[in-house]
């Protein structure tokens, strides 16, 4: 059986992986977690701070098919705030994982948002110049990863889903809103490509089994589509009114941490690479339909 280690099992992205990887029997899944006591049928469970050199040190099994980082501090917002915590999560940690355990393969997840959205349509070879220290925490885990192992993918994404709690991402705050009847705000010239969480998770199970060469990859769904869209394709999923969704223009006096407009990947090099992955966002959508009505 290929051993698979998932960081950050219990969160949104880590639990969609589980999912997917978890249907196969060639796979023994381990999983970390801050939860203490959060056990998963089937999955043998490390509890600790990644953060912690000598917690990852400590762990039992020290080698892996594939190591799946999936853990990371998301609140752009709080990474701006607290940057001592945001260093830990999304640095500190990834460096410990990379240096402390080994693996035949890396898959780091990191985001559209170091490129600073200017111009849109990026390749992996483009000016990377994150706006906000969530995006800087994020470049700098990639360049560790780099800098410590050659056999490594690092996946600049954009992820949407939902966890069995509904916590505050863009699609659970869509949904919650508009399943309560209120009017909500969409920006119309924000851009991105977003995956779904299990639409990346089944995306990754291929990728870990291909023959695709090691390096940085963009992974985004084919079609752009604006934020304001975005929230329609909400409206239009679940049944809610039009009417309950405002188009108006990204205002950036109105946030902590700056954001950036346009990150759309350009996805043409793994399209290439893996010709028979069903990238399109509708396809996402309704896997996230499916996993909704079965939550």
């Amino acid at each position: 059986m290929k051993n698979i280690l998932i960081t950050g099992i219990t969160g949104m992205l880590g639990k969609a992986v589980l999912n997917y990887f978890s249907q196969f029997n060639e796979y023994k899944i381990f999983g970390i977690s801050r939860q203490v006591g959060f056990e998963i049928p089937n999955v043998t469970m490390f509890y600790g701070d990644l953060s912690s050199q000598e917690f990852v040190s400590n762990i039992d099994l020290k080698s892996y098919y594939a190591i799946i980082h999936c853990s990371a501090e998301v609140n752009v917002n709080l990474c701006e705030i607290d940057k001592e915590g945001a260093y830990n999560s999304n640095v500190q940690a990834t460096k410990n994982l990379v240096s402390c355990l080994k693996a035949e393969k890396y898959i780091y997840i990191s985001t559209d948002s170091v490129f600073d959205g200017q111009t849109g349509n990026y390749s992996e070879d483009s000016l990377v110049n994150p706006l906000n220290y969530y995006a800087e925490t994020k470049l700098q885990g990639e360049k560790i990863v780099e800098e410590t192992v050659t056999n490594f993918y690092i996946l600049r994404t954009n992820i949407y889903g939902f966890n069995k709690t509904f916590k505050n991402s863009l699609f659970e705050w869509g949904y919650t809103q508009l399943s309560s009847g209120n009017t909500i705000n969409g920006f119309d010239n924000m851009y991105f490509n977003p995956m779904y969480i299990g639409q990346l998770a089944k995306f990754i199970e291929v990728l870990i089994n291909s023959t695709t060469p090691f390096g940085t990859y963009n992974i985004g769904t084919n079609e752009i589509i604006s934020k304001y869209e975005f929230l329609m394709k909400i409206v239009s999923g679940f049944n809610f009114s039009d009417d309950l969704v405002n188009k108006i223009y990204f205002n950036q006096e109105e946030f902590v941490a700056m954001r950036s407009l346009n990150t759309t990947l350009n996805t043409s090099k793994i399209n290439r690479i893996i010709e028979d992955f069903d990238f399109s966002i509708d396809t996402g959508f309704s896997m996230l339909k499916n996993d909704f009505i079965n939550l």
